[in-house]
């Protein structure tokens, strides 16, 4: 049997758009997990019944709500640390934060292997995390640190191309000072090396170790990375496209801005974007059709032949509206 090639690589190669691939999510948990954790948590058939009954709640909070939750396990410098535990919630225009999550951080004395109590807390019950500096309950907060945290998926078990690619990712970031973390598997291996950059919300495609470095640095400009973006998680995917056209228009400083938008479906399958984000002198509206572009036909697995089409967007004419929203 011939052996296959990467599906990153036939991504790359097939020349895949990848904005509008980041997953939609209003809150983000990391759980601080060695690598070992990482299978023990992915195999449903070993949870206790306990675990079981906190993603059984979480599914049952996405249905009710419609918001989806990101949850990335990330490896500690030190192995056998006691579980932490990093929340992002979504900013929101009004509420007085910058564009991007709002991060807060949770140590505590209890082993790895009880990451079903970091989920409950921050996804289903955090109240138990909000009565100051002390928890009411195992855990204590703690201060966040300052600038971005780069989770760069490595988990080649999962798929070959995110150990290939993603593993010097991770290594460069760390070597040129910047705060990066070997990150189990979160979607999208055919875009390793594939990282979130938190907290600025920003999921990225086929990074190299040079260019990982200066996308965290920003010493590249949006327009030089564009064909890299997978989109912005705290907005729609198919609004992540109009959100980049943005980014490119008006530069890094576009991601202190909070954004929310709406999609509309027209019958002929096509779309209409409307964005608005927080401005100096009050909030911008901004609205676009998405066009439904020829599907490319790839790989989701480095270790399947199978190919499914992917779809592909192109947009349209964007308008700033009149009379801000």
């Amino acid at each position: 049997m011939p052996r296959l090639n990467l599906c990153a690589d036939d991504s790359r190669a097939a020349g895949e758009d990848p904005i509008g691939t980041a997953p939609h999510w209003a809150e983000v948990t990391v759980l601080e997990l060695d690598v070992p954790m990482w299978a023990r948590l992915r195999d449903v058939n070993a949870w206790t019944p306990e675990q079981q009954a906190v993603f059984t709640a979480l599914r049952g909070k996405v249905e009710a709500s419609g918001a989806g939750f990101g949850l990335l396990m990330s490896a500690p410098a030190t192995p056998g640390q006691p579980l932490r535990v990093r929340h992002y919630t979504l900013g929101a225009a009004g509420d007085g934060t910058l564009g991007g999550y709002v991060r807060r951080d949770y140590a505590s004395d209890l082993p790895q292997s009880e990451w079903a109590r970091g989920l409950h807390d921050t996804l289903l019950d955090p109240s138990a995390l909000t009565g100051g500096d002390r928890t009411g309950g195992d855990r204590t907060a703690v201060p966040a640190p300052d600038g971005p945290d780069l989770h760069v998926c490595t988990h080649g078990t999962v798929d070959a191309a995110c150990g290939r690619y993603g593993v010097p990712v991770y290594q460069a970031l760390g070597g040129a000072g910047v705060r990066a973390w070997r990150t189990g598997h979160f979607g999208g291996h055919r875009f390793a090396a594939t990282a979130v950059d938190l907290p600025s919300g920003l999921l990225w495609a086929h990074l190299t170790p040079e260019l990982a470095v200066q996308v965290a640095r920003r010493e590249v400009t949006p327009a030089q990375v564009a064909g890299h973006l997978r989109g912005h998680a705290g907005l729609p995917p198919l609004a992540q496209l109009l959100d980049r056209h943005l980014l490119v228009q008006h530069g890094w400083d576009w991601l202190n801005r909070a954004r929310h938008a709406t999609v509309e479906t027209h019958p002929d399958g096509d779309h209409t974007v409307t964005l608005t984000a927080s401005g100096p002198h009050g909030p911008e509206t901004y609205r676009a059709p998405v066009l439904t572009a020829a599907p490319l036909h790839l790989r989701g697995s480095s270790h399947s032949g199978d190919t499914a089409p992917v779809r592909q967007f192109t947009l349209g004419t964007v308008t700033a509206c009149a009379g801000h929203a």
